[in-house]
C-alpha cells in the first residue's frame, strides 16, 4: 500500500487534507497523512468504559466472555498518528511551485489547543465546539458502532451500492477517526474513498483505497468539479456555520446522479412516548440540551440543523429527497434486546464525554468552567435514571444531484 498525493483545498498552504421508522420522498488547506498496510478496521474488541461491571450484561445479552459483537479498536494511541516529524514520511505535500512546506506548517497541522484539561485540534482552532482527545475519539467509536447496529449493518442508505462496486469516488466529511471510511472501504475495495477533518487523528496506516486530509470542508474546494459519486456527513451538521453554501459546494463537486447523505441525532429535545417523561418534568438532561443549544448558537451554529436539511436539499437543487427517521434510546429501557444495546452505547457515549461535549458550548453559554462541572453533576444523575423512558430522532436525509446539473 503506498501513500496518495492527491490535494483536497487549497489554502496559503498546500492541502492535507425504539420501534420507529419512517421515511419521507420529494420525487421532485491541508496536509495529506500517508495510507499504508494495516490490521483490518474489523478487529476489534468491547468498551471498558461503562457504569457497569459487565457491558453485555448490563444491555441483558450475557456475559462479555460469549460476545464477539459490536467493539471498537483495541488502542486508538496504537493506531493514531500522534506525532509527525519531517523525517517520518507521514506528511507529504504537493506544491506546484516546488516549495516544501513541511518544515513550516507541520507544527501548526499536529499541534493541539488545550482547554481546561481538554485537547483541541489547532488546525483553524476554535472552529469545531468537541475536543479531539482519546476520551472523545472513543466516544466516537462508540457512536459509529451504535449507528450501525441501530440501522441494522448498514453504513449509508442512499442508493450508491452499483457506484461504489464500480470504483465511485466518496468523499466522507468531517471524519474523525476514519473508522466510516475504512470499514467501508473493506466492503468496496474498487471504491476510492477521502476522509477530511479538522484533527489529524486517524491511522497512518490505512486500506490502499483510502485517504485521509486534514482540512477545513466549510472553505472552498479544489477539486474538480462533477468529481465524486458519493458525498457522506455524519454527526457533525449541527456545528456548522453556513449549511446553505456547504450544500451549494457539495452539489457542484458531486456527478450528475451523485447523492449527498446526512446522518445526525436530533438532540435539540429528548422525546418520550410512555408519560415517563412530561414537560413539567425536573430534567437536567433536558436542562442542559437547552444550554448546549444556547452556546452552539453563540458559536454560530444550530443544535436543530438537522430539522431544515430536507427542505435545504431541495432549495440547494437536489431531488428525490428522502428522509428515514429512527429512536434512538437513552439507557437500558427498551425490551428489544438491539434498541437495548444501542441505549447503552448512546448511554455510555454522554457520560464518557460529557465534559468534552459541554465545556466550550456552555461557556460560549456564559458559564464558568466551575460552574459547568457543578451543573453536570445532577445532568449525569439525569442521564442514569432508567426510570424515564426518553430517546432522540436518529435521523438520515439524502438526496440526489440531477442528471442534468
Amino acid at each position: 500500500m503506498t501513500p496518495s498525493s492527491s490535494s483536497f483545498n487549497h489554502q496559503a498552504f498546500p492541502p492535507l487534507a425504539a420501534t420507529m421508522d419512517s421515511r419521507k420522498e420529494d420525487s421532485s488547506s491541508s496536509a495529506h497523512l500517508s495510507s499504508g498496510s494495516a490490521p483490518a478496521a474489523s478487529q476489534y474488541i468491547t468498551p471498558s468504559s461503562t457504569p457497569e461491571h459487565d457491558f453485555w450484561t448490563a444491555a441483558g445479552l450475557g456475559s462479555s466472555k460469549a460476545q464477539a459483537g459490536p467493539c471498537f479498536p483495541k488502542s486508538l494511541s496504537e493506531t493514531t498518528p500522534q506525532h509527525f516529524g519531517n523525517g517520518d514520511s507521514l506528511l507529504e505535500f504537493d506544491d506546484p511551485d516546488g516549495v516544501d512546506y513541511s518544515s513550516s506548517i507541520a507544527d501548526s497541522i499536529r499541534g493541539h489547543v488545550y482547554e481546561c484539561g481538554l485537547r483541541y485540534h489547532a488546525y483553524h482552532a476554535g472552529k469545531y465546539a468537541y475536543p479531539n482527545d482519546e476520551t472523545e475519539q472513543s466516544r466516537e467509536e462508540i457512536k459509529h458502532t451504535m449507528s450501525v447496529m441501530l440501522c441494522h449493518g448498514r453504513y449509508f442508505f442512499a442508493p450508491v451500492e452499483e457506484a461504489l462496486e464500480k470504483g465511485g469516488q466518496v468523499l466522507d466529511l468531517g471524519t474523525g477517526t476514519g473508522i466510516w471510511p475504512m470499514q467501508l472501504a473493506e466492503s468496496y475495495p474498487d471504491a476510492v474513498i477521502t476522509g477530511v477533518d479538522l484533527s489529524p487523528i486517524q491511522p497512518s496506516f490505512v486500506p490502499e483505497n483510502v485517504r485521509f486530509y486534514v482540512d477545513d470542508f466549510e472553505d472552498e474546494w479544489v477539486d474538480p468539479v462533477n468529481k465524486y459519486d458519493y458525498i457522506h456527513l455524519r454527526f457533525a451538521l449541527h456545528t456548522l456555520k453556513d449549511r446553505k453554501s456547504l450544500m451549494q459546494r457539495v452539489m457542484r463537486h458531486l456527478k450528475p446522479g451523485g447523492y449527498f447523505e446526512i446522518q445526525e441525532i436530533d438532540v435539540s429535545n429528548p422525546r418520550c412516548d410512555d408519560h415517563t417523561l412530561i414537560p413539567d418534568t425536573p430534567y437536567a438532561v433536558r436542562d442542559a440540551l437547552k444550554l448546549l443549544g444556547a452556546g452552539l448558537q453563540a458559536m454560530g451554529a444550530d443544535i436543530s440543523a438537522i430539522q431544515k436539511t430536507s427542505q435545504e436539499l431541495r432549495e440547494a437543487g437536489f431531488e428525490n429527497v428522502t428522509e428515514i427517521t429512527k429512536k434512538l434510546p437513552l439507557g437500558l429501557w427498551p425490551a428489544d434486546h438491539n434498541l437495548r444495546l444501542c441505549g447503552l452505547f448512546w448511554r455510555t457515549s454522554i457520560m464518557d464525554g460529557m465534559t468534552g461535549l459541554c465545556s466550550r458550548p456552555f461557556q460560549a453559554a456564559g458559564l464558568t468552567p466551575t460552574e459547568i462541572e457543578s451543573f453536570l453533576v445532577e445532568v449525569r444523575k439525569a442521564v442514569m435514571d432508567g426510570s424515564i423512558h426518553t430517546y432522540f430522532p436518529f435521523i438520515t436525509v439524502y438526496g440526489r444531484k440531477p442528471l442534468g446539473g
